[in-house]
């Protein structure tokens, strides 16, 4: 990988990091609010659904916001595009779509 592939890899990581703060900062998480029994019992499980969703895109931004900032860790560190477990480097057309990717395409194929 060259200087300016990672310096542009960077960049994303920067700034998917600051997207998925703003989502998680904003992101309404209340809990459905008590039902007055004017709504059917279809209306409370839709209510309550919608807000299982929600909790999980919640965990799913968090974790991708977790695993982001580790990628700027191992970019500190030099380590960055290094797969965990052949020690070759990661494709550059696999950051791009997955920059917190640990693995290269082998490895993932092969279930490391």
């Amino acid at each position: 990988m060259t200087i300016e592939q990672l310096i542009e890899l960077e960049i994303k990581v920067r700034e998917l990091v600051a997207e998925l703060e703003q989502a998680i900062t904003h992101a309404d998480l209340r809990p459905p609010g008590q039902l007055d029994g004017t709504e059917g019992r279809l209306s409370r499980q839709d209510s309550l659904m919608r807000h299982q969703m929600e909790m999980e895109a919640q965990r799913r931004r968090q974790l991708r916001l977790q695993l982001l900032k580790e990628a700027l860790h191992r970019m500190d560190a030099g380590t960055y595009g290094i797969c965990k477990a052949c020690g070759k480097e990661i494709e550059y057309s696999r950051l791009e779509l997955q920059p917190e990717a640990l693995v290269c395409s082998d490895c993932k194929n092969k279930n490391y």
